[in-house]
């Protein structure tokens, strides 16, 4: 079973966002905790339905493109690593604000 994050309030209004493991709060009103919910990795977005999505970005159409490309182990250490390094940087960038 896979585990995914969501905030129980948007949730309530209809919106599923997905959020790392590692998020505290909702992003889009605040609301901690986030929800965790165990069910089949289903419930997580396809690299399909992610590239095919028009309002997916462009560093991250490429990103998961040339990910996929690769050995998936590597891909996904990879990520896991770099998913910390962005969440360490953001989280300083925001202690500053």
């Amino acid at each position: 079973m896979a585990f995914s994050y969501h905030c129980p309030a948007c949730l309530k209004r209809g919106t599923l966002i997905h959020y790392s493991s590692m998020q505290e709060k909702c992003a889009v009103c605040g609301y901690t905790p986030l929800l965790r919910i165990e069910g089949p990795q289903s419930t997580v977005p396809s690299a399909q339905e992610i590239l095919s999505d028009p309002a997916c970005s462009h560093w991250l159409r490429n990103a998961l493109a040339t990910a996929l490309k690769r050995d998936p182990v590597d891909a996904a250490n990879d990520a896991d690593v770099l998913a910390n390094v962005l969440d360490a940087n953001c989280r300083q960038v925001v202690s500053r604000s």
